[in-house]
Parts: structure tokens; C-alpha cells; sequence
């Protein structure tokens, strides 16, 4: 489902505004729901867990209402600071807000008997649960309301299997609303967005109707440039790279884009250069493909690579990159660091 053409319809008697958080374990797939809502690639999406490492705010507007979607990076056990700084903003992104969307990934089961047995002994693994707990202690009281959203439906070989499922999660936490969608063939769409419209209070639009986010062209381009790292080079080099834009002119027919992509060690930018310069070129076109499609204009991009060593581990060096790293981040022993999204 392609998000509304945006209106100047803010001022209608009935019109709704407010936030909506986006949260859930590392790779439930949170990006790739706010690009689905909105009808574009905003935010960036991968099959890695911890690619989201900022929130961001998509901006989704439609003659009814504005929904300002804060994507937020997956909730697990801190250790490094750039973890600390990740789980920092997701739960800063959840405060505040008007509705939290839970996101969890529905478990893999085969059709027939043996998946109903597997179904009826599932449970939410002490990951999610954890979650749900930092969460729900943001809605005690006169919080917002909480959604469960069951993503990836559409991997669910027999749709019986969600009512148990249902269940097990609603016996975690007693969840406002439950709803199954797929991202990937707008299944449980139309049903999510009515859950999201209901919980907006009536007033007029934060933003512009044109605008579909809150962050600068600058920083898309350094995180789609990251997208591109990871799409080619996710395997080997999956969280050990940062990209900075050390110039971004918007001259009249083109942009002209400088970048460095940072790397812990020496061998990492061997393999980001790649043979002969193969990789950096790849990664370089692929990126310009993303950085156009976004803006609608001709770009030049220029891509260096760079030893930052320890740049994961060194809040100083985080915040000289733009991260700006936390100190303390309260935790929980059983958000482990690289566990599956409801383990």
C-alpha cells in the first residue's frame, strides 16, 4: 500500500496529528514497515539485525491525518557504546509519543499437524519478553496506547497458526490491539494504518505535506551509502563501518557528494576498496542509484575510505562521527546482544 498523496488538508475540522513509535528486537523489520507505509525507501532495510542505528522520523501524510512514524533501532543487551547508543534511542524514541507499534516477527512454522504442535508449545522467547517489559513500563498508567504488530505474516504457512500465536503474546502483555501484516505484499496494511489513525488526537500537521522526514538530504546520503555497504558487503563487514559526507553542494542541475566511509582496521578498507578498486566503484554506483532515486537529481559522488580505529568502542570518537554516544543505558540481562527477534 503506497502512502496518500500529502494535502494541505491539516486544517479540516477532524484532522489528526501525533507520533508513533516504531519499536521491537534487532531485525523484526521495522525500516521496512515505515518504507511501506510511506511508499518509500526512507529508511534503510537489511536482513542484518542492528542496521538502524538513529531514529528518524518518516513523516507519513495523507488527507485524514499526519503520522510522524519514529523508526528507532532494536532493543537488546548494550555492551560496545555504539549498542549503548543505539538502545538509548530506541527508548527515547518510544517516550512522548502517542502510540507504540510492538513489533515482533511471527515464528516459522510448517503446515499441518506437526506445525499446530509446534504452535501450541511456542512462547516469546526472554528477549522479547524483555521488550515488552521496558515498554510497557512507558504505558503504565496514562501512557499511549500499544499495538502488537506480527510482521512478515506472509512466511506463516497456514494462517490458522496466528490465533495461537495471538495468544501466547497477549498472555505476555494484555496489547491494545493485535495486527498481522506483511511489508513486503501490504498484507494487514489497511487494518494497521485505521489502528494508527484512531490513536492520533485531532490537530493540525507538524510538518509540511511535502516533507518525509525530519533529517537533512546530508544524512540520507551517508545512510544510504551505508544501505549500499551493506547489501554488498554485509557478511564481511557488517557493523565495523560509518559513513560521514564531508561536502554536499546542491549545485542547479546535480548534487556533488563528498563521503568517507570509516572502518575499524586496515584490512577492512582493503576489503571495502576490494581488487583493483572492484568494490568501492560498485559500492559507489549503487549508492549514486540510491541518493537519485530519493531526490529526483543527477549526483556526483566521490567515496574515500578511512582507518578509524576502535571508532565502535570510543564514545569520543562516536560523537566526532555524529553519534551521539550515552553513558548509561539501563539493562536488562535478558536482552542479549545478537539474538533473533523474539528469542
Amino acid at each position: 500500500m503506497a502512502a496518500d498523496p500529502p494535502t494541505d488538508a491539516s486544517s479540516r475540522p477532524g484532522f489528526r496529528s501525533g507520533y508513533v513509535a516504531l519499536c521491537g528486537r534487532p531485525n523484526v523489520g521495522k525500516s521496512t514497515l515505515l518504507n511501506a507505509l510511506l511508499g518509500e525507501e526512507l529508511a534503510v532495510a537489511s536482513v542484518l539485525p542492528q542496521t538502524t542505528r538513529e531514529r528518524m522520523l518518516g513523516i507519513w501524510t495523507t488527507d485524514r491525518f499526519q503520522a510522524v512514524l519514529v523508526d528507532t533501532p532494536g532493543i537488546h543487551r548494550a555492551k560496545s557504546a555504539l549498542n549503548k547508543y543505539m538502545v538509548a534511542e530506541a527508548l527515547r524514541g518510544a517516550r512522548g509519543v502517542d502510540l507504540i507499534l510492538m513489533l515482533a516477527e511471527v515464528p516459522s512454522f510448517p503446515a499441518g499437524p506437526e506445525g499446530a504442535a509446534a504452535a501450541a508449545e511456542w512462547e516469546p522467547g526472554p528477549g522479547a519478553r524483555a521488550v515488552v517489559e521496558r515498554l510497557a513500563e512507558l504505558v503504565a498508567g496514562q501512557g499511549p496506547r500499544m499495538v502488537l504488530v506480527l510482521t512478515k505474516c506472509d512466511l506463516l504457512a497456514d494462517r490458522d497458526l496466528l490465533l495461537p500465536i495471538i495468544g501466547k503474546w497477549q498472555a505476555v502483555h494484555t496489547f491494545d490491539a493485535v495486527v498481522p501484516v506483511s511489508a513486503k505484499i501490504a498484507r494487514g496494511l489497511d487494518t494497521l494504518r485505521a489502528e494508527v489513525e484512531g490513536a492520533l488526537p485531532e490537530g493540525p500537521a507538524y510538518y509540511g505535506p511535502e516533507q518525509l522526514s525530519d533529517r537533512s538530504m546530508r544524512w540520507h546520503a551517508a545512510e544510504l551509502i551505508r544501505a549500499e555497504l551493506f547489501a554488498r558487503l554485509g557478511q564481511e563487514l557488517p557493523y565495523s563501518s560509518a559513513v560521514t559526507i564531508t561536502d554536499f553542494k546542491e549545485l542547479r542541475e546535480r548534487d556533488r557528494i563528498d563521503a568517507l566511509i570509516h572502518v575499524e582496521r586496515s584490512s577492512q578498507k582493503g576489503i571495502v576498496i576490494g581488487a583493483k578498486g572492484r568494490s568501492i566503484k560498485a559500492i559507489s554506483i549503487g549508492a549514486r542509484k540510491r541518493i537519485e532515486a530519493l531526490t529526483g537529481r543527477p549526483c556526483e559522488l566521490f567515496v574515500e575510505v578511512r582507518v578509524t580505529p576502535g571508532w565502535t568502542k570510543d564514545p569520543k570518537k562516536l560523537d566526532e562521527l555524529g553519534y551521539r554516544a550515552q553513558t548509561e543505558v539501563a539493562g536488562s540481562p535478558e536482552l542479549d546482544q545478537t539474538g533473533g527477534s523474539n528469542d
